[in-house]
């Protein structure tokens, strides 16, 4: 009975600790790729732009940590967040954790929050009346 007690406490503890690696590890993976911008909407003024897939383009490489953007939006009355560029991005750990545990920023500008939302890259910066970006694969 006490072999039995031996295996079951130390395959919860080998259980629990490869979950917690794993999440970390998939939640910052997920910012990997491209990924094409499909809505920006929220703010004070509680605007909703779509963009056909494939017009703006975010190709997020972890390894650099650099994002490429190719924006061909020629509408100027839409909010499409970024010109054609290379931008510095990080992951970093959110000071206010009730949100989420992580949050990304391209050069110095917090994106917020980011998931996977119906298998879209959602960024969020909802928490302070911020945008809410929509990336599809």
């Amino acid at each position: 009975m006490k072999n039995l007690f031996s295996i079951l406490g130390i395959s919860m503890m080998l259980a629990l600790s490869g979950c917690s690696s794993e999440s970390s590890a998939t939640h910052s993976s997920i910012v990997n790729g491209q990924w094409k911008l499909i809505n920006v909407s929220g703010s004070f003024a509680g605007i909703s732009h779509d963009f056909e897939p494939g017009l703006i383009t975010w190709d997020f490489n972890p390894i650099t940590q650099m994002v490429t953007v190719v924006n061909n939006n020629t509408n100027n009355e839409l909010v499409d967040l970024f010109d054609t560029g290379v931008y510095n991005y990080t992951i970093v750990v959110n000071p206010d954790p009730q949100t989420c545990s992580e949050i990304i920023m391209i050069d110095i500008m917090e994106m917020g929050c980011f998931s996977i939302v119906n298998g879209n890259l959602q960024l969020d910066q909802a928490f302070a009346d911020g945008m809410t970006v929509t990336l599809a694969p």
